[in-house]
């Protein structure tokens, strides 16, 4: 007897027996499913451009910076006598940054010191706009040159 009993407890009932075969998902858990993925993808879509956009930027501002350090190389490479406002005003940027940088304006300013005589300030500025038109911090240089025989 007691076997019996111990074997009707094994074999299940028929209803829970055809919850116990069922397989596969409900609707429930599908659209349950389909709501956390859709909340996942609102978020990381938007933070996968974010991530985009700035290494983007930081790639313009690595242009820039090389830009205007060679421009400054250029020109205190020059003579003291041949660095004046009308030699700097022929330099441009290089096609590479004209290329990658959008609407660049790039300025010179040679300046004559005033406080240090026999003294040019160099000022060397660059200004691009981002992809939706506005103008980005600008990418700024300043040195001081004298002539040689004054070292």
């Amino acid at each position: 007897m007691k076997n019996k009993n111990h074997i009707n407890q094994l074999l299940p009932s028929s209803d829970a027996y055809l919850l116990l075969k069922r397989r596969g998902f409900t609707l429930v858990e599908m659209m349950v499913a389909g709501v956390l993925l859709m909340t996942v993808t609102m978020i990381v879509v938007p933070a996968i451009y974010w991530v985009h956009r700035e290494r983007r930027q930081t790639e313009h501002y690595q242009i820039a910076i090389v830009e205007v350090e060679n421009m400054m190389e250029r020109i205190v490479a020059l003579p003291f006598k041949e660095i004046n406002q009308p030699t700097v005003d022929k330099f441009v940027l290089s096609e590479s940054a004209l290329r990658q940088l959008t609407d660049p304006n790039f300025t010179i300013e040679i300046i004559d010191s005033d406080d240090l005589p026999l003294t040019k300030k160099i000022q060397i500025r660059l200004v691009w706009k981002d992809h939706h038109g506005m103008k980005l911090t600008p990418v700024r240089l300043t040195s001081w040159v004298c002539p040689k025989e004054n070292l």
